[in-house]
């Protein structure tokens, strides 16, 4: 749910930088998708049955169509909750280790951009100002 969750934060709050969806159901709707200002990646499984590859490819082109980008993957042979180690069936921990490291390059890349922008009426390299 937490990544269902993450992207509906991104459709309903407009100052949210980053969004980061494993596994969670993509919006279908034009109308959605447009008003997501925050940079989006997502990881999931290509053997998702609840989650299907057709409907992340759905929610890319719905992305491009809007003037956004999203970083997406599909890892091959994963299926829903790869990166859970208690999913004794559907573990994947090549797929859950990239999966990490995409998402912690992907914030720390998304926060250093945010902490250049303009904020209080300054740029600051170091993030809110005081």
């Amino acid at each position: 749910m937490g990544g269902s969750f993450a992207i509906q934060l991104a459709i309903h709050e407009p100052r949210l930088a980053a969004c980061v969806v494993n596994y969670g159901a993509l919006p279908a709707d034009l109308v959605d998708v447009k008003r997501i200002n925050a940079q989006v990646l997502v990881n999931c499984g290509a053997r998702d049955r609840g989650i299907p590859a057709s409907r992340v490819r759905a929610f890319e082109k719905l992305m491009k169509e809007a003037g956004q980008s999203a970083d997406i993957k599909i890892y091959t042979g994963a299926s829903h909750a790869f990166e859970n180690p208690s999913n004794k069936s559907g573990y994947r921990p090549e797929a859950a280790a990239d999966a990490w490291c995409r998402t912690l390059s992907f914030f720390a890349q998304t926060i250093k951009a945010e902490s250049r922008k303009v904020h209080c009426g300054e740029v600051r390299e170091d993030g809110p100002c005081g």
